[in-house]
């Protein structure tokens, strides 16, 4: 005998989606829908997986002004799950902390459905169910009482008491992962310490199993990818959980209905912008699923003789193109230009020309971040501003590919 459950977390209903170039009317209305949509699509696989329960942890809510949408549209998906007699448990994480109250929006709902529990922030609460093969199931969390939380809340987890499985819910940062805030942070080993038979986490949204087993500890990641920063690359979904005794077999299924994905080409082949754009095309039809819709990033690197054309080509134009001649289901969001000539001035530095002199100043700068650092703070719109010796080391360089371009250097 086995039961399932079903583990989300990072919902961020309604969220906005800034930064992205999207031209198209259906797409813009796809990518503000894409978030609920997602649930939607969480309620039904949650039902037709026949789980005995869905957890959430945390962060359902993306922010209080766009509370209300969000809430009644999580008001009715738990209202489908409890006429399926499925329970839904819920803990708040810093996006959606329970203390904020009437002042954040918080209060477009306050009657739920009998089988939906909203865990405290006052302190850890413990819920118990029997699972659909009869086993004896506790669910314990806590939200968050504010945005900030700096305590790391596994450490009130009373741990497991009595027979059965047992199972804790909470938004955190385990293992100080540098992509996400410091909330509630933790270390692996003090998740294990508490005997729990699983920990279902949120806050951090890349996918990641933490342990297998004994305990079971996993991010199942954000629900739907929200722009390219890497966590939001790739599929998004949850996962759903099955338990058969002590055994613990995880399976993720995918739910976002609008994927990113950056993709990297390799300009140096290209001699000219139409095979640049060929290329681009090209990787694109990779994508082409007809599920759902896939929002690209192109990132052109490599020394190509399509340098030029690249420097004299407006971006949106680039952009337009690629949208026209993109399959269906893909569409392009920009394309990140890092191309550079073919020449470098690295092989001039012997030349006894102007060109060789330029060649041995920029080596010499290049060597030397402090000096290029004052030169670009004594721009009066540059004041104030700061670099890493790397970040200054890859301006000297883009600096010396203009150059090579400037003077018209061969190959």
């Amino acid at each position: 005998m086995a039961f399932r459950y079903l583990h989300a977390a990072d919902l961020h209903l309604d969220t906005p989606f800034d930064g992205l170039s999207v031209t198209d009317p259906k797409l813009k209305e796809r990518l503000v829908e894409a978030s609920l949509v997602a649930l939607d699509k969480l309620v039904d696989t949650a039902i037709r997986e026949s789980v005995s329960f869905v957890v959430l942890a945390g962060d359902i809510y993306d922010g209080a002004d766009r509370g209300i949408r969000a809430q009644v549209r999580t008001l009715q998906a738990t209202r489908k799950l409890d006429q399926e007699g499925i329970w839904t448990f819920i803990v708040h994480g810093n996006h959606d902390p329970v203390a904020s109250g009437p002042a954040s929006g918080w209060t477009a709902v306050r009657q739920w459905p009998p089988r939906v529990h909203i865990f405290s922030a006052d302190r850890v609460e413990v819920r118990e169910l029997v699972a659909s093969d009869g086993t004896r199931v506790t669910v314990s969390g806590i939200s968050y009482p504010r945005r900030d939380v700096r305590e790391g809340l596994h450490a009130r987890f009373p741990g497991p008491e009595g027979e059965g499985f047992h199972l804790a819910l909470l938004h955190a940062n385990v293992g100080s992962v540098a992509a996400h805030q410091p909330y509630s942070p933790c270390r692996l080993e003090d998740l294990v310490a508490t005997r729990y038979d699983a920990w279902a986490l949120g806050h951090v949204h890349t996918r990641q199993t933490l342990r297998a087993s004994a305990p079971f500890i996993a991010y199942p990641g954000n629900l739907q990818g929200r722009g390219f920063k890497p966590g939001e690359l790739g599929a998004k979904g949850a996962l759903v959980v099955e338990v058969d005794g002590r055994e613990v077999t995880p399976r993720f299924v995918e739910l976002a209905t609008v994927r990113f994905e950056e993709v990297e080409v390799d300009a140096g082949p290209c001699g000219d912008l139409g095979a640049v754009v060929d290329s681009l095309q090209a990787a694109a039809s990779r994508w082409a699923t007809g599920e759902g819709t896939v929002l690209l990033r192109g990132v052109l690197t490599g020394r190509t003789g399509a340098y030029e054309d690249l420097a004299e080509q407006e971006p949106e134009a680039l952009l337009t193109t690629l949208r026209d001649r993109a399959p269906a289901s893909v569409d392009w969001a920009g394309v990140d230009i890092r191309v550079r000539p073919i020449a470098d001035l690295t092989q001039l530095l012997e030349r006894q020309d102007m060109q060789g002199e330029l060649a041995r100043g920029w080596a010499e700068l290049r060597g030397a971040p402090s000096r290029v650092r004052g030169a670009l703070q004594a721009h009066d719109g540059l004041r104030g501003v700061t670099w890493t010796d790397e970040e200054l080391a890859s301006i000297s360089d883009e600096a010396a590919d203009l150059a090579v371009f400037l003077l018209g250097v061969g190959a």
